[in-house]
């Protein structure tokens, strides 16, 4: 199964390669790839819905143009804010898909490359693992104008670096590169703009390699206690369960056969 489900005018786009890979797209190039309801829709679609597929290993987050993107579309801020006539939800229903982007079953990955400003970090903190060309530009500068980051990146990004680290990057919202951000452990790798698409085809193939049951029992422990504070106690049941259920799989007996055999593990997700 293979192919693109929206139309050209879409602001994503999604599709599915053969060796199982969800690539998802930003395709707002004129707009920066700023994020409208549509995008969340569009997103809540990829992750919460085609990612959830049995046919599907992994998923893939880029930006098309320029950037990755610019953030929130101006049309959108006063639904966050408020507006009394926003029928969507406003800040809460787009946290809400930031919340099952993160929950996702599959390894996920974003590609980042040029400005990734506000929203965009958020999308980009809600996937496992980021990889950025060197010329990457990331700011979080809500506060700017008097607002709150309030899309799960505040706690999201105080998770990955500490309070310190987050409160200096969100109390003044300047740009922070990807040497600074792959440093304070954001960023899986950084590399050079000609090799970002070799660096995404090597994650996207370790990523589509792995495990699928596995990888998705160690993602639910893990958001249990995403600070890894009280892993025995919030842990424990759920860890019973999911071995269990591991050692019952087809993919258990795969990966010690493959082990015995000194071959690579061909895993179905069963």
């Amino acid at each position: 199964m293979s192919g693109s489900v929206q139309s050209q005018a879409a602001p994503v786009r999604i599709d599915l390669d053969g060796s199982g890979v969800l690539q998802v797209t930003l395709a707002r190039p004129e707009k920066r790839n700023a994020l409208t309801w549509e995008t969340f829709e569009l997103l809540d679609e990829a992750f919460g819905g085609r990612a959830h597929q049995p046919e599907v290993r992994a998923v893939v987050l880029r930006g098309e143009g320029k950037g990755f993107c610019a953030g929130l579309d101006l049309g959108i801020l006063g639904s966050i804010g408020g507006d009394a006539g926003d029928t969507r939800g406003g800040g809460a229903a787009i946290q809400a898909v930031l919340d099952r982007m993160e929950a996702c079953p599959r390894p996920t990955l974003a590609v980042v490359h040029g400005a990734c400003i506000g929203g965009g970090v958020a999308l980009m903190l809600a996937c496992d693992l980021r990889v950025a060309s060197e010329d990457a530009g990331f700011a979080i500068r809500e506060m700017r104008y008097a607002f709150l980051p309030d899309l799960g990146h505040l706690h999201r990004l105080q998770r990955e670096v500490g309070p310190a680290r987050a409160k200096e990057a969100v109390f003044f919202g300047e740009e922070l590169s990807a040497s600074t951000l792959q440093r304070w452990g954001v960023l899986n790798e950084v590399v050079p703009p000609g090799d970002l698409d070799d660096c995404a085809r090597r994650w996207r193939q370790r990523c589509a390699a792995a495990a699928p049951l596995a990888v998705a029992a160690a993602k639910e422990l893990m958001l249990r206690d995403p600070a890894g504070i009280d892993g025995a106690a919030s842990q424990r049941g759920a860890l019973e369960a999911n071995t269990s259920r591991l050692l019952r799989s087809a993919d258990f007996r795969e990966g010690l056969d493959a082990l015995m055999e000194r071959r690579a593990p061909r895993f179905r997700g069963e």
